[in-house]
């Protein structure tokens, strides 16, 4: 386990967890539906932590390849070691919440009204729109096109 990133050892405990009370579970409840999702569950996170691993490997094997240290002309932004650590944070932060949210309200519209189908499709189209366009200004940014 010392050769496993932490994702991917989150990911083998979770997968350890669903497997183990899938089976506890079935021998305390011989109920079928549930424990055919504890163990979908079990096995789905299983599934993540081997390609994590098998991920992580060929990312270990093309550092090892990658000069490790940066062209003389390059500045210090431009080491691969400082390259490495940061990582861009998507813009907007709330937007895949807010479709979440506004596709929950969607769902629960049939329910309880129409009104929350309105405020759900509302809050939907605009996280929607809102990433989208922070996509397209990132595009536009990395290829060199002028902000509109």
């Amino acid at each position: 386990m010392r050769t496993l990133t932490d994702e991917a050892r989150l990911f083998a405990r979770m997968s350890i967890f669903g497997l183990g009370t899938g089976a506890a579970y079935w021998i305390l409840t011989s109920e079928r539906a549930g424990t055919v999702l504890l163990l979908a569950f079990g096995l789905g996170a299983g599934l993540a932590a081997v390609a994590i691993f098998v991920g992580s490997r060929g990312g270990r094997r093309r550092a090892r390849e990658a000069p490790l240290e940066a062209p003389p002309e390059a500045g210090p932004e431009d080491s691969p070691a400082l390259a490495a650590e940061v990582e861009p944070l998507p813009e907007p932060g709330w937007a895949p919440l807010g479709i979440a949210a506004g596709i929950g309200g969607l769902a629960l519209g049939a329910a309880f009204g129409p009104w929350l189908t309105i405020a759900g499709l509302i809050l939907a189209i605009v996280g929607a729109l809102s990433w989208l366009s922070a996509a397209v200004r990132e595009t536009d940014a990395a290829r060199g096109r002028p902000p509109r």
